[in-house]
């Protein structure tokens, strides 16, 4: 398993993580919390993930994804296209939205969710989950509060 947060609106951010997906090439399960970026710096496209060298744990072994706390912008989506597309593995994605989305946010977010039904799924068909954080407001799931929760097995997970 492999945890770590992201600014998806942060070039620098989003450029390295193939790289940085490279150096563990037998992960399952990627967990990717999204943050909140103040200052956008971000352009990347669905492009730069199709001209992205192929990634051998995304392609092989990626079994389940997690996005926590997306906040709906283009580049997630892009990301979780590329996912779905080149992750002949993958079994199950989920897909957890902050919480503080207004209302008109999350169906533009839905509007975008549908987009994923029609991707070309290289496993052939995936489980996908949608559900709203359970973290009060928002916020980190990774915390002394919800990880010393232990009524949820889990912290990480959203099932």
């Amino acid at each position: 398993m492999l945890a770590l947060h992201l600014q998806f609106e942060v070039y620098d951010q989003v450029k390295m993580l193939p790289s940085f997906l490279r150096c563990f090439p037998s992960i399952e399960t990627l967990i990717v919390e999204s943050e909140e970026t103040l200052e956008p710096s971000s352009n990347l496209g669905l492009k730069f993930w199709k001209d992205t060298i192929p990634i051998d744990c995304v392609k092989s072994h990626l079994k389940i994804v997690y996005l926590r706390e997306m906040q709906g912008t283009k580049t997630e989506f892009d990301f979780l296209m590329f996912i779905a597309e080149n992750a002949q593995k993958l079994e199950k994605m989920f897909i957890v939205l902050k919480n503080v989305l207004s209302y008109t946010s999350r169906e533009a977010v839905a509007a975008k969710l549908n987009d994923l039904d029609s991707a070309n799924w290289a496993s052939g068909s995936c489980k996908t989950l949608f559900k709203f954080s359970r973290t009060h407001g928002g916020g980190s799931a990774w915390n002394l509060k919800t990880g010393s929760d232990f009524s949820c097995p889990d912290p990480f997970c959203c099932e």
